[in-house]
C-alpha cells in the first residue's frame, strides 16, 4: 500500500492482513477463539449468514480513506501501517520514511518524535507532539496497544496525524444533507467556515448585508443553534461520507 515510499512491502501486507483478518481477538483459550464485540451481541438468528468479513471491509475503508493520517509503528518507529492521508504525509514537509523508519525532517523533531513513540511503547501510555510551528504544522497524537502475548514488552504504537491546513470543511451536499439547508443557505454557510464574517461573506457572494443576515438566520434555526462560534463547530464536525456514493456504484 506504500510500496512507493517503502521498500519493504512484505512489512505492510502483513500489517494489512492482520489489521484486517478475520476480526477474530486474542485468543481464549487454546481450542476457542474469541469472537469480534459486535459477532457476540447478535441473536443466534441474525448470525446465520452474517459474514464478519463484511465489517473487516468496512473498517479497512473507514481507515484508509479517512481524512486524519493513520500510521501504526513499532517501539522502533518503523512503519508497519500507513492509510492515505500518512502516505501524503510523509511526502509533505514534516514527516519521512528511512529505510521504514519514520522520522521528521528535522532533527531535533526526530528527537522527539522517537522519544514519543518509545515512552508510549514502554509504559502503555499515550502521548502527543507538534512538529513544526504557526501555519506550517502537524499535530501528532500516539497511543499504545499489546501486539501479543508479551504485551509488556512487544507494544505497537497507533499515531494520529493531523495538518489542520489539509482539514477538509464539509461539502454543500453534506451540510444540505445533514442540516436541511437550502444550495444557497450551504454556499453562504461555507463562505463563513472558511473564516469570512458576514460581510465578507456577504460580498463574495455577490449579496446584500441584509440578505446575508437573513442567510444566517436560517441558517441557525436549521441547525438548532444560537451562536455563530457554536454553529462554526457544528458545521465543522458535519461527517462527511468515507466511500462516496458514486465510487460504492461503481463497485456494483
Amino acid at each position: 500500500m506504500f510500496d512507493e515510499i517503502d521498500a519493504r512491502p512484505q512489512m505492510h501486507a502483513s500489517a494489512k492482513q492482520a489489521f484486517v483478518g478475520s476480526g477474530s481477538t486474542p485468543e481464549r483459550s487454546h481450542d476457542q477463539k474469541r469472537t469480534p464485540f459486535y459477532w457476540d451481541g447478535l441473536a443466534d438468528e441474525r448470525r446465520r449468514g452474517f459474514d464478519p468479513a463484511s465489517v473487516a471491509a468496512a473498517l479497512e475503508a473507514f481507515v484508509d480513506h479517512f481524512e486524519e493520517g493513520v500510521a501504526v509503528v513499532d517501539r522502533f518507529g518503523c512503519a508497519l501501517f500507513l492509510n492515505r492521508e500518512a502516505q501524503g504525509i510523509v511526502r509533505g514537509p514534516h514527516l519521512r520514511l528511512a529505510n521504514g523508519r519514520l522520522s521528521a525532517s528535522a532533527p531535533s523533531g526526530s528527537v522527539a518524535l522517537r522519544t514519543l513513540i518509545a515512552d508510549c511503547a514502554a509504559s502503555g501510555l499515550g502521548g502527543a507532539l507538534r512538529l513544526g510551528a504557526e501555519e506550517e504544522t502537524l499535530l501528532i497524537a500516539a497511543s499504545a496497544f499489546p501486539s501479543g502475548a508479551d504485551a509488556d514488552v512487544d507494544r505497537i504504537v497507533l499515531l494520529r496525524l493531523i495538518d489542520p491546513v489539509n482539514v477538509r470543511p464539509p461539502t454543500k451536499a453534506a451540510l444540505q444533507a445533514q442540516f436541511g439547508l437550502t444550495a444557497t443557505e450551504a454556499a453562504f454557510a461555507l463562505e463563513m467556515l472558511a473564516g469570512n464574517d458576514l460581510a465578507a461573506s456577504a460580498a463574495h457572494r455577490s449579496i446584500t448585508l441584509n440578505t446575508a443576515r437573513v442567510h444566517l438566520r436560517h441558517i441557525f434555526e436549521k441547525t438548532d443553534t444560537r451562536r455563530q462560534s457554536a454553529l462554526m463547530r457544528l458545521l465543522l464536525l458535519c461527517p462527511k461520507p468515507i466511500v462516496e456514493q458514486s465510487a460504492l456504484a461503481a463497485r456494483r
